[in-house]
């Protein structure tokens, strides 16, 4: 039995017909952590709260879609338009994580490998699309080389197979590419891909002085300064990219004893940013460059690497995915199944996974895209079918915990679902989703999809009401017909 403050549950349940003792506290009794005895919730009564939660005028201009169906039964608990399709945001990650698992197996890595040829005079690097490369990785490079005794590269050719074209999904839309969340996704990524601008007011009437987090990925940026120091500004910065070019216009402003504000973007030129990133770790270790050189020839200079740089295996790699919601590792993970350069049929993919291709639409990786369409119903087919796996328990585990981790680490924090919920969120304008595992008492662990589409709400406002939805989830009881309303 566990006992729980009624005032922790005022704001999740109706209100109840009980009263507060005269000390001021009353304690709710429960037969696990999330249902009340004192307030059943049946499946029906599960229906007409939903629904009368849906209807109210806010909630309900939008399009909603609802699906929820314990693991262990084949029957749904409740559906609402469970059928039709809807926009997923993220929640598009946990089929690009699930395909990855069938396709590449847990235990994947990407591997970047270093050949050298007469004596290091020739350096080649065969990038993989590993999108945990970082400086260290650089620096373990140049040191690899200069342990060997190189001190002068004639030429350093940098192998991607990945073409401009294809660094970002053709969906994506403009206004987002300029963004560290809509990286480029080529083979030769380094630090996500990402570079941060920090804007810092200076005297009264100046215009914020720009600095960034790696000069070298700042320097492909021009930067027009529209900013001003103001003791009122009428909107915080901004950064708008010129279509077509790499500029970059900056306005708004902040008060003169305002904090900075930074900015995560993206890198303009990946391939050029991961040369001279290297380049400055072999001038660090005494070792010059004469010439670098970028190919797509994946024909190897020499007969064994000199060095190979994994990446952590893919168990690991996809909790960054589902967990954070790293769009950049989604869209590697996606490249590694299946390079953007060849024509890809999906559907078998999605096949594979158990799903009807009727109700799943893939046009990217992370959910960056508008295009990609699927069904509340299909997600919660998803993660049963996940189960079912000899990989579920680590499909399971790269999700985010209720009031624990990644994007859930805040949410619930302040409800009796902590640790006992683990799922996916999803946003973008007007795009709220989450589907996951939530633990009830009757059913055991219930797989649910919380989806909505054309809303005019706010993302928090929605998340609100999808969290009342999933406290209902793990409430609901089996329970006869004439306990139905009680």
């Amino acid at each position: 039995m566990a006992l729980v403050l009624l005032s922790q549950w005022k704001k999740y349940l109706d209100p109840l017909p009980l009263q507060l003792t005269g000390t001021g506290i009353f304690y709710l009794c429960l037969t696990t952590g999330v249902g009340a005895q004192a307030d059943r919730l049946c499946v029906g009564d599960l229906q007409q709260k939903l629904e009368s939660h849906l209807q109210q005028p806010e909630l309900s201009r939008a399009q909603w879609g609802i699906a929820i169906q314990p693991l262990t039964d084949s029957q749904p608990i409740y559906q609402y338009q469970a059928d039709r399709f809807f926009i997923p945001a993220s929640n598009q990650k946990l089929i690009t994580t699930a395909m990855a698992l069938q396709e590449l197996g847990p235990n994947f890595r990407f591997t970047t490998q270093v050949y050298q040829r007469d004596g290091g005079k020739k350096v080649q690097v065969i990038s993989s699309g590993d999108p945990s490369f970082d400086v260290d990785d650089l620096t373990a490079i140049a040191k690899g080389l200069k342990d060997r005794g190189v001190t002068a590269i004639e030429e350093l050719e940098l192998v991607d197979t990945i073409a401009p074209q294809d660094y970002q999904r053709p969906s994506w839309e403009w206004d987002d590419l300029h963004y560290g969340y809509a990286p480029p996704v080529n083979g030769a990524i380094l630090t996500g891909n990402q570079v941060i601008l920090t804007l810092t007011p200076q005297n009264l009437g100046e215009p914020l002085t720009p600095t960034w987090s790696d000069p070298i990925a700042g320097a492909q940026w021009q930067i027009i300064n529209q900013t001003e120091t103001a003791v009122d500004p009428h909107q915080p910065p901004q950064v708008q990219q010129i279509f077509g070019q790499r500029q970059l216009v900056i306005t708004g402003g902040l008060p003169p004893a305002g904090e900075t504000r930074s900015i995560t973007l993206a890198v303009a030129d990946p391939q050029q940013y991961f040369l001279a990133s290297l380049q400055q770790k072999l001038a660090e270790q005494g070792i010059s460059v004469s010439t670098s050189i970028v190919s797509a020839n994946t024909k190897a200079i020499a007969p064994a690497p000199l060095l190979a740089l994994t990446s952590p295996p893919l168990w690991t790699l996809i909790k960054t995915v589902n967990q954070d919601s790293n769009n950049l590792y989604a869209e590697a993970l996606l490249n590694a199944i299946q390079p953007p350069s060849q024509a890809t049929d999906w559907q078998s993919y999605v096949e594979r996974l158990g799903l009807a291709t009727t109700t799943v639409r893939l046009r990217d990786g992370s959910g960056l895209s508008r295009q990609d369409l699927v069904t509340p119903q299909a997600l919660v087919q998803l993660l049963i079918n996940q189960t079912q796996k000899s990989t579920g328990t680590i499909y399971q585990q790269s999700l985010a915990v209720a009031g624990r981790s990644g994007t859930l680490e805040r949410s619930f924090a302040d409800t009796p679902l902590v640790g006992k919920m683990r799922g996916k969120t999803g946003t973008l304008t007007g795009v709220v989703s989450l589907t996951g595992y939530v633990e009830n008492q009757q059913w055991g662990t219930v797989a649910f999809s919380f989806m909505v589409n054309n809303s005019d709400l706010g993302a928090s406002v929605l998340r609100e009401a999808m969290k009342q939805m999933v406290l209902w989830t793990a409430q609901v009881e089996k329970c006869q017909p004439s306990d139905q309303g009680r």
